[in-house]
């Protein structure tokens, strides 16, 4: 009996284990979400793609080869006008039937386009594309960056206002528990306690919605990670204190990388213009056949070399569009007003990020000054509940003062996670765009 229940338990212990994730650092989460997150591997696989069609693009300079093989069977064999001395009736004209009911030929042909301005313009756009395409992941990657680190930030900021949280509640709870005895014994009266029952209720409050936050937060950075829901994520990093020394350098900013985007798509609208007044030239092409012909009263193939008759030639062909229907035309003015559509869209999205970047930056100087003093109010109030609990111990001070230097700890705690928020938030996306 003792094989099969040890062989159930390590079955069902292989079943419910679950992979586990430890990161102890913001480089680590985001290695792990650039390596793992499934819209970067789609835009990978774009890339990809995009190399393929731009070998495609520049097929046209290499010839190209085909084999052929076609059989025909004239219904009816035209005639053709001869003069009658060939038949020895000389001064008519004689219609004479040249040619036999079957033909058959086989060869190859070899073919080459010397000059042709829109697959030119056509391999250009193909290989921007690759870049816009490139630009495109880079510009993923840096927003995924950034909204990973915030949710990385938010997570961190949520553990530590549970630990902080959980602390308060312990606090609040005593002060309840010392109100109820004070009001049983007739020392206190009613309004105090039930100030410390409300104050209980809502730390309480606060703790939960703190855990469902810290919850949420995880989930979602699983989202960014492409990791499984089931799986354990931990974050190991515990220091979310205000360097006052780590300020911002700005030679490590990067610019917005969408700019590369529009900058490209400028280039491609302006590529997209040539083609389109490539219409207008000329396309020049080459060709070579080398084949036989075989002609047959029946259908009656013949594999012999002697009946088939070598069939070759070389050309040069030259077309030029006259005339399309105004088409090209049309075409031509409408990539003009797409390019030009396509430069102001640029400059726009330049000035906007200029100016997007001062707010970021004045953000960020701001933020950091708050959660700098932030800090400085959360310790000096966490002393003060200190100190006036010791106080309220030694009787030097009534519950009621105790409970009031309590709730201003609970409202600085607020202040001072609302501050950290928006610096982290601002830091994340700095942070995002380092070199």
């Amino acid at each position: 009996m003792k094989i099969p229940v040890i062989i159930f338990v390590f079955l069902t212990q292989s079943v419910i284990v679950q992979a586990q994730h430890v990161f102890n650092s913001l480089h680590d989460v985001w290695e792990y979400s650039l390596s793992n997150n499934p819209e970067n591997t789609i835009y990978q696989l774009r890339i990809e793609q995009a190399e393929q069609d731009k070998k495609t693009a520049t097929s046209y300079l290499y010839p190209k080869a085909a084999v052929s093989f076609s059989g025909q069977r004239s219904i009816d064999i035209p005639e053709t006008p001869v003069p009658g001395e060939l038949i020895g009736k000389p001064g008519e004209t004689v219609y004479m039937k040249f040619g036999q009911n079957y033909s058959f030929n086989s060869g190859i042909s070899l073919s080459k386009t010397l000059l042709d301005w829109q697959a030119m313009a056509q391999s250009k756009i193909a290989k921007l594309n690759v870049s816009l395409t490139e630009a495109q992941k880079d510009y993923f990657e840096q927003t995924l960056k950034e909204q990973v680190a915030q949710v990385y930030y938010a997570a961190l900021t949520a553990k530590k206002a549970v630990k902080i949280g959980e602390r308060d509640f312990e606090i609040a709870d005593s002060i309840c528990l010392l109100s109820k005895e004070r009001f049983e014994q007739g020392l206190i009266d009613a309004l105090v306690f039930n100030q410390a029952k409300i104050n209980k209720n809502s730390v309480f409050e606060k703790l939960e919605r703190n855990k469902l936050y810290q919850s949420q937060c995880i989930y979602n950075l699983k989202l960014f990670l492409g990791i499984a829901a089931s799986d354990s994520l931990i974050l190991t990093e515990d220091n979310l204190i205000f360097d006052e020394q780590n300020t911002l350098d700005y030679k490590q900013l990067t610019s917005e990388k969408y700019i590369k985007i529009y900058s490209l798509q400028s280039e491609i609208s302006g590529t997209e213009t040539k083609k389109a007044l490539a219409r207008f030239t000329p396309k020049i092409d080459i060709a070579y056949y080398y084949g036989t012909s075989q002609y047959q009263d029946d259908f009656a193939l013949s594999f012999k070399s002697s009946d088939w008759k070598p069939n070759s030639y070389l050309g040069l062909s030259l077309s030029i569009p006259v005339f399309t229907g105004f088409s090209n035309k049309i075409q031509y003015n409408s990539a003009k007003i797409s390019r030009t559509i396509m430069q102001k869209k640029l400059q726009d999205e330049t000035r906007k990020s200029a100016i997007n970047d001062s707010i970021l930056l004045n953000n960020y100087f701001s933020s950091a000054k708050l959660i700098q003093v932030a800090t400085e109010t959360y310790k000096i109030s966490g002393n003060s509940v200190e100190l006036a609990a010791k106080k309220y111990a030694q009787g030097l001070i009534n519950l009621d003062e105790y409970l009031k230097i309590f709730d201003d700890y609970l409202t600085v705690e607020n202040q001072y996670f609302n501050s950290l928020s928006d610096y982290l938030i601002n830091k994340a996306t700095i942070d995002a765009r380092k070199k």
